[in-house]
């Protein structure tokens, strides 16, 4: 049995994400636990320098206690086991952080997460709990089908073939669906490693394709992923320090914004 996280902040239920927990659950049991953050007091000035900045000590405990019933009960008519994670003391980042040590993947509602910052036109506490997980986080928006098909992004790099890895292990009941492996390049080369690739993602994945897209992924990969039917992008992305201030002018970020589709990332 899976042990999975939902991150939930005050009375920002995120549906897509429990949907998506409750699908995992049909195709087998799973741990779901729910933690749930406090949330900031945008009365106050807040600074975002850091993304791993504890958050504001105030909070409104009501809305953080309609959260916690609202899980309980969609649990509980879905038959998920599950588990309520609640510090409102001290709960933030590092601490969600500290859960996900002990975890096999977060789910995380990227639409619904600290949604009233955007109005501060800042993403550091999405980006910032993207980069802090230790384990996989599937960003998932609240209006998406369930996977019909996989993305595989591949860069070539260490975290790339970790992530399709991990992603393996955790959703092998996906890795008979349609998949496809794309490289993105503008100066036409070959798969990094290709032999290697190939037979790695071959033995995992029975209805495997490979493509190379000579175009820049940045401006492109969105509008060839709209040509593919109910996908769910696996990437390797968020390995490097200060990931968060680049966050928003990333291709993965421009994919969650873009498109309702999952994206499952996972780094080293």
């Amino acid at each position: 049995m899976k042990k999975v996280l939902l991150a939930i902040d005050g009375d920002n239920f995120p549906e897509g994400a429990f949907e998506f927990a409750r699908k995992m659950n049909e195709q087998e049991p799973i741990l779901l636990t729910g933690v749930f953050l406090p949330e900031l007091d945008l009365s106050r000035n807040i600074t975002f320098a850091v993304a791993y900045m504890p958050l504001i000590d105030t909070y409104a405990a009501a809305s953080i206690e309609k959260s916690i019933a609202t899980f309980k009960q969609q649990c509980l008519r879905y038959g998920i086991e599950h588990r309520v994670h609640n510090n409102q003391a001290d709960f933030g980042l590092p601490e969600l952080k500290k859960e996900t040590r002990f975890a096999d993947l977060l789910l995380l509602g990227h639409e619904k997460f600290y949604w009233d910052l955007s109005i501060y036109g800042t993403n550091e506490f999405l980006g910032g709990a993207l980069h802090a997980a230790e384990c996989p986080v599937i960003a998932i928006p609240e209006q998406f089908t369930f996977p019909e098909s996989v993305i595989l992004s591949y860069d070539g790099s260490p975290s790339a073939a970790h992530a399709i890895k991990s992603f393996t292990y955790l959703f092998p009941q996906l890795c008979n669906r349609r998949a496809i492996l794309v490289y993105g390049t503008s100066v036409g080369r070959q798969l990094p490693e290709t032999e290697k690739i190939q037979e790695l993602a071959s033995h995992h994945f029975s209805n495997l394709e490979f493509q190379v897209l000579e175009a820049d992924p940045r401006k492109y990969f969105g509008t060839w992923l709209d040509e593919i039917k109910h996908p769910i992008v696996v990437t390797g992305a968020y390995n490097r320090p200060g990931l968060s201030r680049f966050f928003k002018h990333s291709f993965i970020y421009k994919i969650m914004q873009e498109h309702k589709v999952p994206v499952y990332i996972d780094h080293l």
